[in-house]
């Protein structure tokens, strides 16, 4: 084949396999776009759609317990109401965060995760300790895996503020090549692993760290603390 029929050959293919890319590429961010519409759906009856089920039934005994002239129940019971209410608020204000465009920078994310551990530590007293290598801000969090991570970090949080007795909680985030390195720890109580019974707490941040494409890490020492420790690979798309 001659150089001019070469030419004509490139010219032809060239443009047909950048199509083909295109066209592949387009699929792909639709089908990520699906994805993420899917786990947001499911957020939201998750957890709203239990909250709201939650509230309906404590709204139904609250009447019973007027009837009956019981106002100490009653009053117990509208308390617990209006946690539910805030615990739903803070679960829709998350799921707006993150699906914002404007928040869709690294710094902004770690901000955000600093900020509500320092704002919910500080107020038991417990001195938040927070640190993310320079080189993890240039990488890009999708807004699926943005979401599960900063659950992740939330309920490690919740659960030092509820059961730790700590003062002092520490979250490490480090890049090593292409991978994450998340530690979390606090000087607190402790537990046995193998006596504790694992709440849905515990349970919940395995399946995020496990829909991360990692593996959660528990170093409980009664009497010193726990250490919660993930890891997981940075994909190219990110």
């Amino acid at each position: 084949m001659n150089i001019l029929g070469i030419l004509i050959l490139v010219l032809i293919v060239l443009p047909s396999a950048y199509l083909f890319y295109l066209a592949r590429k387009r699929y792909k961010l639709l089908k990520d776009m699906e994805a993420t519409r899917y786990h947001i759906a499911r957020d939201l009856h998750d957890d709203i759609g239990a909250t709201l089920s939650s509230i309906s039934f404590y709204t139904h005994a609250m009447k019973q317990q007027l009837l009956a002239g019981n106002t100490t129940a009653t009053a117990q019971t509208l308390e617990r109401v209006g946690l539910l209410s805030r615990e739903m608020m803070d679960n829709m204000n998350d799921i707006v965060w993150m699906v914002n465009p404007q928040n869709d920078t690294t710094d902004k994310f770690f901000e955000k995760i600093e900020e509500y551990g320092t704002n919910i530590l500080a107020s038991k007293g417990i001195t938040f300790l927070f640190y993310a290598d320079a080189n993890v801000l240039d990488v890009s969090f999708d807004m699926y895996k943005r979401k599960e991570y900063f659950l992740i970090c939330k309920e490690a949080i919740n659960n030092a503020v509820k059961y730790a007795e700590c003062t002092t909680f520490e979250l490490l985030i480090t890049r090593s090549h292409q991978t994450i390195v998340t530690v979390i720890k606090d000087n607190g109580v402790g537990f046995n692993l193998d006596t504790v019974k694992q709440g849905n707490g515990l349970l919940n941040m395995k399946v995020r760290v496990a829909n991360l494409g990692g593996e959660l890490t528990i170093s409980p020492v009664v009497g010193k603390g726990t250490v919660l420790s993930f890891q997981f690979a940075i994909p190219p798309k990110w």
